[in-house]
């Protein structure tokens, strides 16, 4: 029977690909997904049928995916990162419910990019953290703010996804002025650009210095919180061991 896989490929270094998800692209005589992604994974299929589709133009995306399955083929649709997470996973899901289609798939997770960059800036993800996407292509600017006020309140290590476009260019430091009520200026924070791609770049900072730097779609954002610290040049968030050791 034909199959659609959804395929997380990772942030971006080969290596960090699971098995299950090389397994899949083998399996399939198409791939679909943006260009950059398909260019991540080049040396995966050199052999297959490639299909590129432009931002914006995720549903078709996943309509054609399905399509193509309907078709007789095997079909991975791919996504950076892990796919249920910011990406077509859902849609995927979705249309399939929407159209009352019976095709059997596959889902097949990955590391995300908050996973990819908190190893690269240490382990500020050790205790409770969330996810924040700042881009409001499909939530309203004003749920995004009031997100991120709740996250800033409730003390958690926030990730920041989709940071900065050309045409949203303040968002960032409006969510960011959310959390200013809840952090030190000195609260150490982390910047990662190109997570394990070859351009990659990686800073540890404070809260404060955040508001003087200029970002990009590719940038991930770790605002850390009172229980981060940095232990020889990484971001680490204290989980407690010691002091439970210290009050046993």
């Amino acid at each position: 029977m034909n199959k659609l896989y959804l395929v997380s490929i990772g942030p971006g270094a080969l290596d960090l690909i699971t098995p299950r998800a090389c397994e899949a692209l083998r399996k399939c005589e198409i791939i679909i997904g943006h260009q950059l992604y398909l260019d991540l994974i080049q040396t995966l299929i050199p052999d297959k049928e490639q299909i590129a589709s432009p931002w914006g133009k995720e549903i078709e995306r996943v309509d054609l995916a399905i399509n193509k399955v309907k078709e007789g083929h095997n079909v991975s649709l791919i996504s950076s990162g892990d796919i249920g997470v910011y990406a077509l996973g859902g849609l995927a899901l979705e249309r399939l419910g929407e159209n009352n289609l019976e095709i059997n798939y596959e889902i097949i997770p990955g590391i995300t990019s908050a996973n990819a960059c908190a190893s690269i800036l240490g382990a500020p993800l050790s205790h409770d953290f969330l996810t924040l996407s700042l881009s409001d292509l499909l939530v309203p600017k004003e749920t995004i703010l009031e997100r991120a006020e709740a996250a800033g309140k409730g003390g958690f290590v926030s990730v920041l996804y989709n940071v900065q476009s050309p045409k949203r260019q303040e968002l960032v430091y409006q969510v960011m002025e959310k959390f200013r009520p809840h952090r030190s200026p000195q609260t150490p924070c982390g910047v990662v650009s190109n997570a394990f791609r070859p351009d990659e770049k990686s800073q540890i900072l404070t809260f404060e210095n955040l508001f003087s730097m200029q970002f990009d779609m590719l940038t991930t954002i770790i605002l850390g919180n009172d229980a981060t610290k940095i232990v020889r040049n990484r971001l680490v968030t204290q989980r407690g061991y010691s002091f439970k050791n210290e009050t046993e």
